[in-house]
């Protein structure tokens, strides 16, 4: 099939490759091309949870060097790429610019975790939210380092099984031209 379709089969590889770099190109399918990964079961939660560290420490390293808290809010906010999560945190920053706590606005918008609430509610009592911040980002890198060994770990016998089975295929083909070429003679 391959030797007698190879102009149609290369032409509809190169097409496909072509498509998918402008597709790549356009912002709104990047966009949506990172929404739909955000809601994968494994990848998701992770990618989530690595854009909320990074926003984390960004927050945290900007309120130690004494930025004030609504230049920082946008300043850490625009690292993020991820639109739903970019969003949660502009309607945070807006709460809070009219007069909510950070802890308050981040719960109202549902932005963190429970652990993240707590954290920067205790970090806003003891007037350590840039420690507890940094806390935070700590804590989230450190539960996507075990989320992705866990991945690994799961990806490892999948891996395994998939080139036993292309193995298998390959030596089960030999072994019928073996015996098939018995047969002719």
């Amino acid at each position: 099939f391959l030797n007698n379709n190879l102009l149609l089969i290369s032409g509809g590889l190169v097409f496909f490759i072509a498509v998918l770099i402008y597709l790549l190109q356009q912002p709104t399918f990047r966009i949506q091309l990172r929404e739909a990964v955000l809601r994968l079961p494994l990848v998701g939660t992770w990618l989530l949870e690595s854009e909320t560290a990074r926003w984390a420490a960004m927050l945290g390293t900007l309120l130690e060097n004494r930025v004030a808290l609504m230049r920082a809010l946008e300043l850490a906010g625009q690292g993020i790429m991820l639109p739903s999560l970019h969003a949660k945190l502009n309607q945070v920053t807006r709460s809070v610019r009219s007069g909510v706590s950070l802890s308050q606005a981040l719960q109202d918008n549902e932005a963190l975790t429970a652990t993240g609430h707590n954290l920067i509610r205790v970090g806003e009592k003891s007037g350590e939210l840039p420690k507890m911040l940094r806390s935070l980002a700590k804590l989230l890198e450190q539960s996507g380092r075990v989320r992705m060994k866990r991945f690994l770990l799961l990806l490892e016998p999948i891996a395994i099984l998939v080139i036993g089975s292309v193995i298998g295929v390959i030596v089960t083909g030999i072994i019928l031209a073996i015996t098939s070429m018995n047969q002719i003679k």
